[in-house]
């Protein structure tokens, strides 16, 4: 009996993860498709979270990451619809997207510099200028960030209606600042690693680079922005015995 029910749970377990898996094949392949299969997004999303709940239901580790999931689920619903109603466009294309395009080519210039690999700008072109496997990369407005700070505003008014009435404003407010600038410098921090990618392995390895880290990162800073706030809100405080 209990070997059965330990191959039960490893039959779910298993069959858990590979949907969870096959949520990531989705997004591949939208990506590669150059968002044209826009029925893949919402598949995706629904494979994950019913291959989540396979995988880890009863755990602790689920009822820990539970109350997430909605949150994330809406957030990769609005990336597609983002990218599907021209949304992205309009604002990675504004005067918004072209000043934040601009502080992200004198961050990664910067930051370049003082890893050892240097380069210089024109504009919004960085040009490496020792030995690489590419001459230069252009930092187009879609690098920028801009369209993740839109995102991440609205990912923050989601968490809003949830947890407003248990938060105190000060933590939201320290919840707001502290996401939102974590969120658009990790955003960032994605132009400089491409020129490494290129200067090491050029220009083929960064354009896949390019095509699939950008949501990818945005994913994993919004997942840890989510539970450590939600960890730090929910936090009950210490009570003193006297």
């Amino acid at each position: 009996m209990a070997c059965s029910v330990k191959s039960h749970l490893s039959t779910k377990t298993i069959s858990g993860i590979s949907l969870m898996l096959s949520a990531f094949v989705m997004y591949f392949l939208y990506q590669s498709g150059g968002g044209k299969m826009l029925f893949l997004p919402p598949i995706g999303i629904g494979l994950f979270i019913f291959g989540f709940y396979l995988s880890f239901s009863g755990t602790s580790f689920y009822n820990r990451f539970r109350g997430m999931m909605f949150f994330m689920s809406l957030a990769v619903f609005m990336t597609w619809m983002a990218w599907d109603t021209g949304l992205h466009d309009d604002i990675v294309n504004s005067s918004y997207g072209s000043f934040l395009a601009g502080i992200t080519v004198k961050f990664s210039v910067y930051v370049l510099n003082a890893a050892g690999y240097h380069v210089s700008n024109t504009g919004n072109q960085i040009t490496f200028l020792g030995d690489s496997k590419v001459q230069s990369f252009d930092v187009l407005n879609a690098c920028s960030g801009a369209d993740t700070t839109i995102l991440f505003l609205a990912a923050f008014v989601l968490m809003l209606f949830d947890q407003g009435r248990k938060a105190s404003v000060q933590k939201l407010v320290v919840c707001f600042v502290g996401g939102g600038i974590g969120t658009y410098l990790v955003s960032m921090m994605r132009v400089p690693l491409l020129g490494i990618v290129g200067y090491h392995y050029g220009y083929d390895t960064l354009e896949t680079y390019h095509m699939y880290s950008g949501y990818l990162i945005f994913l994993v800073s919004i997942m840890a922005f989510w539970y450590l706030s939600l960890r730090w809100i929910n936090k009950k405080p210490v009570s003193i015995v006297r």
